[in-house]
């Protein structure tokens, strides 16, 4: 994938609503620690640090470093800290308040997969969040054994043990940055209870 071109697409969107609604879940709480697992263009880690969170960001471009830190202020500067590395490389994650991962953990290797929800799902601390999406087998990209995809039951074992607070399937014809295609998606916010 040109991910280049995927970014360049991706100029000037909003902040997606999967993150907007956890935010908002959290009311008045503090900003605290918060992961952007597959950053990308950087939209959401940026939201993030205009709100005072420390933020991780992690993607496997090089375009996203230099994409994600131009232009910002030294004081949003001096919370972040970028990683470049694919999912299959990363071997801890920090603790955190909020694990965000918006249409990026699809690309993890499915050999991989397991290791990294096991790691998302230790970092979230008691009360914190997971907020993201996940591929079903619909999607137009179902076919490609370089992705990971999970249907409803499989979405559901993976948040086991978690307080689900939304758990959307989107499974219909659509278009995305490149064209038309079939969207299965499944947008998943959660809690870690206390």
């Amino acid at each position: 994938m040109d991910w280049t071109a995927f970014y360049d697409a991706q100029a000037g969107r909003a902040v997606r609503s999967v993150l907007l609604d956890t935010l908002r879940l959290r009311g008045d709480a503090a900003p605290g620690i918060a992961l952007d697992l597959g950053s990308g263009a950087g939209v959401e880690t940026r939201h993030l640090l205009s709100l005072g969170w420390q933020v991780h960001a992690y993607d496997a471009d090089p375009v996203a470093r230099t994409r994600l830190m131009d232009d910002l202020a030294p004081d949003d500067l001096a919370r972040l800290d970028f990683t470049q590395a694919r999912f299959e490389e990363i071997a801890d994650l920090p603790d955190a308040d909020l694990v965000y991962s918006g249409f990026a953990l699809p690309f993890c290797a499915p050999a991989a997969f397991p290791r990294l929800w096991s790691g998302i799902r230790s970092a979230v601390k008691p009360g914190g969040f997971f907020a993201g999406e996940l591929f079903g087998p619909h999607d137009s990209w179902g076919s490609r054994t370089d992705m990971n995809f999970h249907g409803l039951e499989q979405v559901t074992g993976l948040l086991s043990g978690l307080s689900v607070l939304q758990l959307v399937e989107d499974d219909r014809e659509g278009q995305s940055a490149f064209g038309p295609r079939h969207w299965h998606v499944f947008h998943v916010l959660a809690r870690n209870p206390a």
